[in-house]
């Protein structure tokens, strides 16, 4: 029930057995720095037999202020991505794009991926008007004035080629209308072009001119330069306390050796919170990673998902 006063909130999550437990430390970070006026609804498109359910209920019921959960499995039958230029990537990655066809009764929804920190009340960022557009984000990061950098180049020729020069966003934070999602769905399914970046790609070439730029505050990556894209102030917002959301894409924030001090203690924070020890996330990387790889018939090779292992060398395909 909606109280006077309240800003209503509605936050996506689109994971699988292998991200839950990342899920649930983004959820802590999003109600841990919620305000007490923020009312959120968790809306989870989870992978059939996802485990964490229980969990995340669990932290759910612990924060005062509450929030509501919405767990919705996604046979393979009601992904619509499941045709051959699709199949080389999980199905996951596409739920973000067929949110509409589950919750036809919201407006709107703030997607965010699985390895998302919270730092500050999302609900300005959810109040952002939307009406006249089919989401909003951040431009990605990729330095695309630099001619040497093999992201910036990509990211370049793209937006040269399906997006008429014009920004290519990161899909890490989406803020979907979910009616024009909707209404202009055709569009993703008549986008035939070779992805790289799978739903980044298809959303951005979909949807250009159908799109809202959002602050650099709201997907920030730790570790990454600032582009020149983005105007001095908002990258000085953005890098000296005003950020609101931290993407940690470039970089695992559970990494002792390899995460700023200061991502890895915000990390351990909130997985500490909710009785999840940040030491054991690389272990269950590893543990995942095994049982995804095969030996082949070929001696020292093995194939992954996305991979392949050569003598040891992983090599990303």
């Amino acid at each position: 029930m909606w109280v006077f006063g309240m800003d209503k909130v509605n936050v996506l999550y689109c994971f699988d057995s292998k991200f839950w437990r990342m899920a649930a430390v983004s959820i802590e970070s999003l109600l841990a720095t919620a305000r007490d006026t923020t009312q959120i609804t968790i809306y989870c498109m989870v992978a059939p037999k996802t485990a964490g359910r229980r969990k995340l209920e669990k932290i759910i019921k612990s924060h005062k202020s509450g929030a509501g959960l919405v767990w919705r499995e996604i046979d393979s039958r009601d992904n619509p991505f499941q045709s051959y230029e699709y199949s080389r990537w999980s199905p996951v990655i596409f739920y973000r794009c067929f949110a509409h066809r589950f919750f036809r009764d919201v407006n709107k929804m703030l997607y965010l991926d699985s390895d998302i920190l919270v730092c500050r009340d999302v609900a300005e960022l959810f109040n952002t008007d939307v009406s006249n557009c089919v989401f909003a984000a951040v431009r990605d990061l990729a330095p695309v004035n630099d001619r040497y950098h093999p992201q910036g180049i990509f990211v370049k020729k793209f937006a040269e080629k399906y997006l008429n020069n014009g920004p290519y966003y990161n899909s890490g934070v989406l803020l979907l209308n979910l009616k024009k999602m909707a209404e202009y769905e055709y569009l993703m399914f008549e986008t035939k072009i070779p992805l790289f970046y799978p739903d980044q790609d298809l959303l951005n070439a979909a949807f250009v001119g159908k799109t809202k730029t959002l602050p650099l505050k709201y997907n920030l990556a730790p570790g990454v330069l600032v582009p020149k894209i983005f105007t001095p102030n908002e990258a000085r917002e953005a890098l000296y306390g005003g950020h609101v959301i931290i993407h940690c894409y470039s970089v695992k924030p559970y990494d002792y050796n390899r995460a700023p001090d200061q991502l890895y203690a915000m990390f351990s924070k909130h997985a500490k919170n909710i009785g999840m020890n940040p030491n054991k996330f690389m272990e269950y990387d590893k543990k995942y990673e095994r049982r995804r790889v095969k030996d082949t018939f070929i001696p020292h090779v093995r194939v992954g998902r996305n991979f392949i292992k050569f003598f040891g060398l992983r090599i990303d395909v």
